[in-house]
């Protein structure tokens, strides 16, 4: 089975089971593969929720891009050529690739709008098509860094995948897509050769110029932390016609989605939303239930808590190893509970008297 959103919503049993017309065996197989991990219960509800948004209007494939799409799902570990001189060579071969997936295409350039595909005015295509992409995945416990030669660096979490250009180009905007959570340190050009970098989430698109933040994608939204510089948030629906914009300070951490008709800002710690990237984990006045998600994330483990008032219990203070069972256990100490790990579900109980 597969663990991209994209792909998924391109497999016929499981688009059954999510409208609620699959088979009984589709039913026991996909709820299975649902409560494998919490990785795979936030794609379906993921997927619920386009689905949900229904289909007014299917954009016309664009031949460019989606054949670009096209070699990627075949090769997305390796380099391909520029689109054009693939046209020229094989014009006939794409044309008859593009009418043999016309019905996979039109799927895919709805999610294209709605997801985490370029969006542009056309001005970039002919220089876009020059840009070579690669598909990076991690594994639950696993961070990985992406290196590039001005400086910049993101960090990716676990349980996470972006595409992102393999190297620095002479490009006035530079794009990546991201599934999960990222820390970017984007370095700042000089004013006469400024650029634009966007991360592109499910839900809208963060612009940045040059700065440090963090952006996570899962919980059904898009969250932005910004700990340097700034970044402007952008949240397009062209179903409903919203376009909502802001401007986010230091400091400060933005909501959204385009389930939502509003992006929800409010002043944060930083360090409680970024830490993870240099190996520890900073908590401040931080409610359990915030914990327990970002441990569900990063481990692909399922929390269990006896007693939904634990969720409300607030926790202060620095990991300093994100070892999972040190994390349990300075929990264990700090709450005076009981924590068990049984496969790959976690217990927390409240003591009892005996």
């Amino acid at each position: 089975m597969s663990d991209t959103l994209s792909e998924l919503l391109k497999d016929d049993s499981f688009v059954r089971f999510l409208k609620r017309n699959a088979s009984e065996e589709e039913i026991k197989q996909w709820t299975a593969w649902m409560q494998e991990s919490a990785k795979n219960e936030q794609l379906t509800n993921r997927a619920k929720l386009l689905l949900n948004k229904g289909i007014q209007t299917v954009p016309k494939p664009d031949s460019d891009l989606e054949l670009e799409r096209l070699m990627e799902r075949i090769d997305s570990e390796h380099r391909y050529k520029p689109l054009q001189e693939i046209k020229r060579k094989h014009n006939k071969m794409v044309w008859a690739t593009m009418a043999a997936a016309a019905g996979i295409l039109l799927l895919v350039g709805f999610l294209a709008r709605n997801t985490l595909l370029e969006q542009n005015d056309g001005t970039e295509s002919s220089r876009a098509a020059s840009i070579n992409y690669q598909l990076i995945e991690t594994t639950p416990g696993q961070k990985t860094t992406v290196h590039y030669s001005d400086g910049s660096d993101i960090v990716m979490n676990a349980n996470s995948q972006m595409r992102v250009p393999e190297r620095i180009t002479t490009v006035d905007t530079m794009r990546v897509w991201l599934e999960g959570e990222a820390l970017f340190s984007i370095t700042r050009k000089p004013k006469d050769e400024s650029r634009t970098f966007i991360v592109h989430t499910l839900d809208g698109e963060v612009s940045v110029l040059g700065t440090e933040f963090s952006v996570n994608t899962t919980g059904g939204h898009s969250r932005v932390v910004l700990k340097e510089g700034s970044v402007r948030v952008n949240v397009q629906d062209s179903l409903s016609n919203k376009n909502l914009q802001y401007d986010l300070e230091p400091n400060h951490m933005a909501l959204f989605s385009q389930g939502l008709d509003k992006i929800e800002v409010e002043q944060v710690n930083p360090e409680v939303y970024t830490s993870w990237a240099s190996d520890s984990l900073v908590l401040d006045n931080t409610p359990l239930s915030d914990l327990v998600k970002r441990i569900e994330f990063t481990y692909g483990v399922k929390v269990r808590v006896n007693n939904s008032a634990l969720l409300d219990k607030k926790l202060t203070g620095r990991f300093k190893n994100l070892n999972l069972s040190f994390i349990l256990e300075g929990i264990a100490k700090t709450l005076d509970v009981d924590i068990e790990k049984r496969e790959q579900t976690v217990y927390i109980n409240e003591k009892t008297d005996l």
